[in-house]
């Protein structure tokens, strides 16, 4: 039977991968989550590039794998180069640092399709730094490496620029004016198929709060523009198989890459995928490795969003149940905090109280049910001691 290694699984993950019809094998870092009894497990911390490769030359190559994958930030370049090392199906390594480092995408696409990039510069460019400002004004400072949107902010000047993001650690980008979306999308042969776009709803501070499939503001026509230009970016960067996740801004006819990464997007959006469309994309995403295809069933639901718990800093004191929605239909429930949990502020996604999974009849449906619950006190909390 077919060998795939699938590197740092979560349990949701590793339950989809048990449903393909191979032989499987889990490597997850000490003290990962276990994952299902039955599952075959190897330890090793893929994050010591090195270690890790001899770990696959000594223990993954006598498993003699077909493929080796991962849908985790952080396994995406253990596994690429694993899947290199053992001349297996794989995502090509420089595709993977090509989404990772935001600048070297900008270089790319600088290059291949200069019109979906907003102007740029790399923190540690003082005179590239000095001109976009004096071009645009409003510019987004964000890490190279950054998940999560952990540590992005809009910038209104450069003498407002903090030292610690003049480097090259950090990327300065044109404020893009528009709409924000995501887009899921199953290469094969150098075909992008897009299974699902979700509109962002995100606050000042570039925190996703909610995701919206498919989309409410965008029509056929502004589909198609976002479909075309997630195919040509991931022609620019060379990804000619295996899953990606692209977001992009939107302004009219205006269409400009964000990031991109090859793999699904977090968030519940394989959930909204699987809702709207029946794509079991956490499947599909694992399985094109193995020639499993896109397996599709019956749709649920028109209509799906996925919507974030927040909450004021301090201390909860009380959450609520599901509530009980006039537009929609409360599918998941998720809250990650309970009396006495402690509520940072709102800075990055890791500061999220929990999530609800909704359905609706329509789009129109879903924007109303996701202000209902929004507008709904879930979490209660009092102000407490000074917080970070």
């Amino acid at each position: 039977m077919t060998t795939l290694v699938v590197v740092g699984a979560n349990p949701t993950v590793a339950r989809e991968a048990a449903t393909l019809p191979v032989e499987l094998v889990h490597v997850q870092l000490p003290g990962a989550p276990d994952l299902d009894p039955g599952a075959r497990v190897l330890t090793a911390d893929f994050l010591d590039l090195p270690a890790f490769l001899a770990f696959t030359d000594e223990v993954l190559r006598p498993l003699v794998p077909a493929a080796v994958v991962s849908l985790t930030e952080l396994g995406l370049e253990p596994a690429a180069l694993a899947a290199r090392r053992l001349g297996v199906v794989g995502v090509d390594p420089a595709v993977v640092l090509a989404t990772r480092d935001k600048s070297r995408m900008r270089r790319i696409l600088e290059r291949e399709a200069p019109h979906l990039n907003p102007a740029f510069a790399a923190g540690g460019d003082p005179e590239a730094v000095a001109r976009l400002f004096a071009d645009h004004g409003r510019v987004v400072a964000k890490p190279v490496d950054g998940v999560g949107s952990t540590s992005v902010a809009v910038v209104e000047g450069v003498g407002e620029l903090p030292a610690d993001r003049r480097t090259a650690a950090y990327l300065l980008e044109q404020f893009a004016e528009g709409r924000e979306f995501s887009v899921e999308a199953l290469s094969a042969g150098g075909r992008h198929t897009v299974l699902g776009i979700a509109e962002k709803g995100i606050t000042d501070g570039f925190v996703e709060i909610s995701h919206m499939m498919p989309p409410p503001s965008l029509d056929q026509h502004g589909q198609e523009l976002v479909a075309r230009a997630v195919g040509e970016l991931l022609d620019a960067i060379g990804l000619t198989d295996g899953p990606s996740h692209t977001e992009v801004m939107v302004d009219g006819d205006k269409v400009l890459v964000i990031e991109t990464h090859t793999r699904l997007g977090g968030d519940g959006l394989a959930d909204l995928v699987r809702l709207t469309t029946g794509v079991e994309w956490r499947r599909a995403a694992l399985g094109w490795a193995v020639g499993a295809g896109i397996p599709r069933s019956p749709a649920s639901a028109p209509a799906a969003a996925t919507v974030f718990l927040t909450a004021p800093p301090g201390r909860v004191t009380a959450v609520a149940p599901p509530p009980t929605l006039t537009h929609g239909h409360v599918h998941a429930w998720d809250p990650a905090v309970r009396p006495g949990d402690v509520v940072h502020p709102l800075r990055s996604s890791s500061d999220r109280l929990g999530m609800a999974v909704l359905t609706a009849a329509g789009t129109d449906a879903c924007v109303a049910a996701v202000a209902e619950l929004r507008a709904d006190r879930v979490v209660t909390t009092v102000p407490g001691p000074a917080l970070r």
